[in-house]
């Protein structure tokens, strides 16, 4: 049963050119969009009177022109759908509700007991439901997922959650929600957010790496995320890279949370198991020589798969992220050791460090979700 009333989209081809033409580059007169679309007046006119009687844009005052009439700029509603954005990791559904900009409005978090399909299901299906009964113009919910995802929402596999055979979890959340759920691979969802409303916005180009339970390496060029030719692209966590000591070694077996804690462990630090890498960024903090120790081995890691990645792209700008992040933050060397592996001319690549949490994951796979409403016009 639908918990939300359907919400008007772009209803053709050129009405969603229009809209994302307004989304991105902000209130147009229409004189402006013609020019800048390469339509005719008339179809501009037609199309935006479409879009303003369904909500989807609104009227600026008129701008007086030092020639001619006034032009009335016009400009997105943002006020005019909602999207769900939901983050699933193996113990907590974290979920965020966004513009279609991308913005935040609210953010809850749950714990999960344990990853067994049904659950994860019965856990993002409650929790969106009480979403949905606070933001009662959502147009659809995207959901960001550590595993392989085909085109129809089913998860084919999830070494994160133990999922070794299919599991339907997008057309099963839709039929549960009654709104379009849109599921994809959570790293791939971390790069539309970053690109479409988060810090990198605006970038023609950037790469980004991610550690934590998996470590993920991707790349924007030009707004585009790239998937590859199985939608797996950087979602294996095989950039290679080299230890303090000099071993090479798949970035994964050194920066994963798995293998940060074993490290940990080894040099003698008492963990509490279920207390991820929250314990041992706390020892860090304060201080503890070797959680220092190992928090450098994980950055010089990083520093030098990073600046392979930069190498190889050259991009304007290198995100990191991921529940791990904060390991790089201890390290006073670890920029340091990244750009004096860059060749002198691309040692000013702009280096970001995203927060630590899944904020950023939630409002990625809301924009898995604000995508489909636009794009839905395509066919």
């Amino acid at each position: 049963m639908p918990t939300s009333s359907p919400v008007a989209a772009p209803s053709s081809p050129s009405a969603a050119e229009v809209y994302r033409d307004l989304l991105h580059h902000g209130p147009r007169a229409r004189t402006d969009l013609a020019a800048g679309l390469g339509l005719s007046g008339p179809t501009i006119t037609r199309l935006t009177r479409e879009m303003l009687d369904g909500g989807l844009l609104r009227e600026l005052p008129p701008v007086p022109q030092a020639k001619g009439r006034p032009q009335q700029p016009l400009e997105v509603a943002e006020d005019h759908a909602r999207f769900l954005g939901v983050k699933i990791t193996a113990d907590s559904v974290h979920a965020a509700v966004v513009t279609v900009r991308g913005e935040p409005l609210e953010e809850r978090s749950v714990p999960l007991s344990r990853p067994a399909p049904e659950l994860v299901e019965a856990t993002t299906a409650e929790l969106c439901r009480e979403l949905l009964a606070a933001h009662p113009r959502v147009a659809g919910v995207g959901v960001g997922i550590g595993a392989q995802v085909d085109g129809a929402g089913t998860v084919v596999s999830s070494s994160m959650l133990g999922w070794s055979q299919p599991v339907a979890l997008g057309p099963r959340l839709e039929a549960a929600l009654g709104v379009p759920v849109t599921l994809g691979n959570d790293f791939h969802a971390l790069l539309e957010g970053l690109a479409w409303s988060g810090p990198s916005r605006g970038l023609r180009s950037f790469a980004v790496v991610t550690i934590g339970a998996g470590v993920g390496v991707g790349s924007v060029q030009d707004g585009q995320v790239h998937r590859g030719r199985r939608h797996l692209a950087g979602v294996t966590g095989s950039l290679p890279t080299i230890t303090r000591d000099g071993r090479g070694l798949p970035l994964r077996d050194l920066a994963s949370t798995a293998h940060v804690l074993e490290a940990a462990r080894a040099r003698g630090l008492d963990l509490d198991p279920a207390g991820g890498l929250a314990p041992l960024l706390a020892a860090g903090a304060a201080g503890d020589e070797r959680a220092l120790a190992v928090a450098a081995d994980v950055a010089h890691g990083v520093a030098v798969a990073g600046a392979g990645l930069v190498g190889v792209l050259d991009p304007e700008a290198l995100v990191l992220g991921g529940e791990g992040v904060g390991l790089l933050r201890l390290d006073p060397g670890f920029e340091d050791t990244l750009r004096s592996r860059l060749s002198r001319v691309m040692r000013d690549v702009d280096l970001r460090l995203l927060p630590d949490d899944f904020d950023d994951w939630a409002r990625g796979a809301g924009v898995l979700a604000v995508r489909r409403f636009i794009d839905a016009a395509d066919g």
